[in-house]
C-alpha cells in the first residue's frame, strides 16, 4: 500500500512540475538567429569553445528552437563553433523504428537532425549521433576534419561536445504553498533520478552539463532604502565612544 501511495505520489508531483516547466519553455525561429549564429561563429577575438556544438532540443517544429538554447550560446561566456548541431528525438508508437533525417538549416553551419525512434530503442545519442555524422561524410555533405593547421596537415578529426542543460529551482522565486511544495518535490526526486547524461547515451568526456535556473514567479517586491556612506572620521569617533 505505501509503495503505491507513493508511486501515485511520484507520478502526480512529476506531472504538474512539468506542467509548471512548460509554460515557460519558450521558441524562436531559428532563421532569424542564424545572422546572430554566423556573427558569432566568425568571431575570431572569442575563444573557439568547439568545433562542433551539439545541443538536444525539445522543439518539435524543425523551424524552431528553445530560446535557453540560444541564452546558453550566446550569454555568460559565448559558445563560439564552426558547426551548431541541434538534435530532436521523436519517439514512434512501433517499438523497433530507428529512422533520421537532417535538415541543413545553414549548410556546414547550422544543422538540424531528427531521430525517429521505436518505443523499445535505447536512445544512445552519441552513438546514434556518430552514425549519423559518418553516413554524412560519406555523402560528402560535410567535412569533419580539424580546422587547426597543427591537426589538419596530419588529417585529425574535429572535436565535438554535447551540452545539456539541467534546470534547477532559483532562489529569485516566491510560491504560494502548494506550487512550492510541488517544485521542491520534483526536484527533490529529480535528483534521485538517472541524469539526462546517461539517459540518453552521452559520454560524460564529450559532455558539458550546463545549470540552468527555472525562475516562476520572481521576488520583485524588495524595498531596501539606500543611505549614505559612513565616513572615516564618524567609525573613529564611534570608536572613542566605545573604548572610553
Amino acid at each position: 500500500m505505501g509503495f503505491e501511495v507513493g508511486l501515485i505520489f511520484t507520478m502526480y508531483t512529476w506531472f504538474k512540475a512539468r506542467k509548471i516547466n512548460n509554460r515557460f519553455l519558450h521558441f524562436t525561429d531559428i532563421k532569424e538567429k542564424l545572422p546572430l549564429l554566423n556573427a558569432l561563429s566568425n568571431d575570431t577575438t572569442i575563444n573557439k569553445y568547439a568545433t562542433h556544438l551539439i545541443y538536444l532540443t525539445k522543439a518539435n517544429n524543425g523551424k524552431q528552437i528553445e530560446e535557453k538554447i540560444i541564452y546558453s550560446i550566446m550569454s555568460r561566456r559565448p559558445k563560439r563553433a564552426d558547426t551548431y548541431w541541434f538534435v530532436h528525438i521523436e519517439r514512434t508508437d512501433e517499438p523497433y523504428t530507428m529512422e533520421y533525417s537532417v535538415d541543413q538549416i545553414e549548410p556546414g553551419k547550422v544543422i538540424r537532425v531528427e531521430f525517429r525512434l521505436g518505443f523499445r530503442i535505447q536512445p544512445r545519442v552519441n552513438v546514434l549521433f556518430r552514425k549519423v555524422v559518418e553516413d554524412m561524410v560519406e555523402r560528402g555533405e560535410i567535412d569533419i576534419s580539424s580546422n587547426y593547421p597543427s591537426l589538419k596537415q596530419y588529417n585529425m578529426a574535429a572535436d565535438f561536445r554535447f551540452v545539456i542543460m539541467e534546470k534547477f529551482l532559483s532562489y529569485n522565486n516566491v510560491f504560494n504553498v502548494s506550487e512550492s511544495f510541488i517544485l521542491n518535490s520534483y526536484f527533490a526526486i529529480k535528483k534521485l533520478a538517472q541524469s539526462e547524461a546517461k539517459a540518453f547515451g552521452l559520454d560524460t568526456s564529450e559532455t558539458r552539463i550546463e545549470k540552468i535556473p527555472l525562475v516562476v514567479k520572481p521576488v520583485n517586491n524588495i524595498h531596501i532604502k539606500r543611505v549614505d556612506p559612513v565616513t572615516h572620521k564618524a567609525v573613529e569617533g564611534m570608536g572613542k565612544k566605545v573604548f572610553a
